[in-house]
């Protein structure tokens, strides 16, 4: 029996899921990108009028089917929506500004942050971050593949690095931004927040002192504490983003 004939609708969670950059509408053919279609083609071995699920941000979750199969594309035809797309304003945003750290454990923070909700990744330079430079397009493929997995409708944007200073210089006045202080015992414990946000985590070395004294000016930054351990950088912007979803 093919899989035309034998898919329910009860297994559609069971589909692959693919992230597409193009408007989705009824019966209106989509290409996937060559990455994609060797995924569908030569990995998943999948064949024409198969079904996959799509989604783009925007138009929320269909259910496609494969259309045409060529060497190094794969048409596919969106056909019924299986999840709309909520109102941008159902959603709170949680901004994470983060410096960046070294590759393997760089990848974790990503696909993490992802899946617990992050709707902006704004990688900061600091006095003491160790990794200096960043691939936009690798870093956007792991979202990307992330958001395909945790069933996420939507992808955080990912923005340019920039100065530590230049992004708290934008920062909005009326936004809080909370921010680990490891050593300070007199800072609350960071709990549930059920308003739009920022996180702020520093580097492996911390803060330098001009940077301390430059967040302490600010009047939107808030000190706040993770716990009693001391974290590594991707562990705490993870711990930060867990407890404001409690």
């Amino acid at each position: 029996m093919s899989e035309r004939h034998s898919l329910s609708p009860q297994d559609d969670w069971k589909l692959p899921r693919l992230y597409i950059a193009a408007p989705l509408h009824a019966r209106e053919p989509v290409s996937c990108a060559p990455g994609q279609a060797h995924y569908l083609a030569h990995v998943l071995r999948k064949k024409k009028s198969d079904a996959v699920r799509l989604f783009n941000g925007t138009d929320g979750e269909w259910r496609a089917r494969i259309t045409d199969i060529g060497k190094k594309d794969v048409t596919l035809t969106p056909e019924t929506c299986l999840r709309p797309q909520p109102e941008i304003k159902t959603r709170l945003q949680r901004v994470l500004l983060f410096a960046p750290i070294k590759k393997q454990r760089m990848d974790i923070l990503i696909e993490k942050a992802v899946e617990l909700g992050a709707t902006q990744l704004c990688p900061v330079l600091t006095a003491h971050t160790e990794t200096r430079t960043l691939k936009a397009e690798r870093l956007q493929a792991q979202i990307i593949e992330a958001a395909e997995q945790c069933e996420r409708l939507d992808l955080p944007a990912l923005e340019a690095l920039c100065p530590l200073a230049g992004a708290l210089s934008d920062w909005p006045d009326f936004l809080p931004l909370f921010t680990g202080a490891a050593r300070d015992e007199a800072a609350p414990l960071l709990k549930t927040y059920e308003q739009d946000c920022g996180v702020l985590i520093g580097p492996e070395g911390g803060f330098s002192e001009a940077e301390i004294q430059d967040l302490r000016r600010r009047p939107f930054v808030r000190p706040v504490s993770l716990g009693p351990n001391i974290l590594r950088a991707e562990t705490a912007a993870l711990a930060a983003l867990a407890r404001l979803l409690r």
